[in-house]
This record gives C-alpha cells, structure tokens and sequence, in this order.
C-alpha cells in the first residue's frame, strides 16, 4: 500500500510522470522517479534560452554536468569557457539530488534528423538494455517512461512515410569541455547503441 500511495503522489504533484506509468512494487524505482521529480524541480537548464550557439547538445551537456551522478567533479571542463562558449553558468551543487544521467543522441541519418536528450538509467544491473532507461528532454522537462514514446515524440521530426524509420539512439557520457588552442572541444564516450 506505501508504494501505492507514494506513486499516487508523484503521478498527482508532477503529471508528466503519468504517461506510461503503472503502479511498480518496487520500492527503488518509485524513490528514484520521485529523486528525478525533485531534480526536475529544482534544475534549470530548461529555462535556458535556444540559440545559435546553445543548441540540443549543450542543453542536454548541462543537464548533465549538473546533475550526473556519474560527474565526479569539473576539473576536466572549462567552466569559464562553457560562460564564455554557451552563454550559460554550470550551478553543480554537493547537496542536489543526483542520478546516473547520460547524454542520449538521435540519429536518423536519411533525413538528417540529430538531436540530444538525456537518459536516466533506472535499472543498473542492465546497462545495456534500452528498457533500463527513462529518457528526458532537457529544453522542456518532458519524460518519457519507455522507447516507445521516445519514438512517438521525435519521429514526427523526420518521418515521411506510414512505414516505421528506425530512429538509432548512442548513449554516452560527456567527459570534457577544453580550449585546444583554437577552439572549444567536447569529448564524451558512446557507451550503448540502439534501434527503435
């Protein structure tokens, strides 16, 4: 009843949360969405404005480095750079809820459709699995409990036709943001691919 009760108040004090969602007994994915309900409360990232110069990328890189539990510290990002660079301040605070964030880039190359968004691995003994993720989109803090709604809300970017055009998802991690002595460079790893 406890899990219940507390899935009730997440899905009615943050309605995102209801698409897709069915009532788990299991206590540790119902606390983790109601961390990233909190997380979503509290970051900003979504209230920063899309321009020529902060795109998807960079939204979904700061979303990230403020709020990656698998961010250990800045040291290997230029934060005056990411100022100067993206326009905007990194706010990573020791007290701030954290879960493991990843970057999530979408490809769907035969219509030149790429974009980032951010992937939450809620199931950590499957890393590897795309089911082990909920997915958001930091320009706007929408969630998206499964693939499928990944599929729905960004298909209708590129897709022509009544057939379904694999949408081929890289999750990653974002590693470093440095000056190579002419311009700003972003390295990261690709960790997970995946078709949907």
């Amino acid at each position: 009843m406890r899990n219940l009760i507390l899935l009730t108040t997440l899905v009615l004090s943050f309605p995102v949360f209801s698409q897709d969602m069915k009532v788990n007994q299991d206590d540790k994915v119902v606390i983790q969405n109601e961390k990233l309900r909190q997380i979503l409360l509290d970051d900003e990232t979504d209230k920063n404005e899309y321009s020529r110069r902060y795109t998807c990328h960079n939204f979904a890189k700061t979303f990230y480095l403020q709020r990656s539990s698998l961010v250990d510290d800045l040291a290997n990002y230029d934060i005056k750079g990411i100022a100067d660079n993206w326009g905007v301040i990194i706010t990573r605070l020791e007290e701030q809820a954290k879960m493991p964030i990843y970057t999530m880039t979408l490809i769907q190359k035969e219509h030149g459709f790429y974009h980032m968004i951010n992937a939450i691995l809620i199931d950590e003994s499957k890393p590897e699995t795309l089911e082990s993720y909920i997915f958001v989109e930091p320009q706007t803090d929408e969630v998206f409990m499964t693939p499928d709604a990944v599929y729905k809300r960004f298909g209708s970017y590129y897709d022509k036709t009544d057939a379904h055009e694999p949408l081929n998802i890289e999750i990653g991690t974002f590693n470093s943001f440095k000056h190579n002595g002419s311009i700003y460079q972003s390295w990261g790893d690709q960790l997970y691919k995946f078709e949907i």
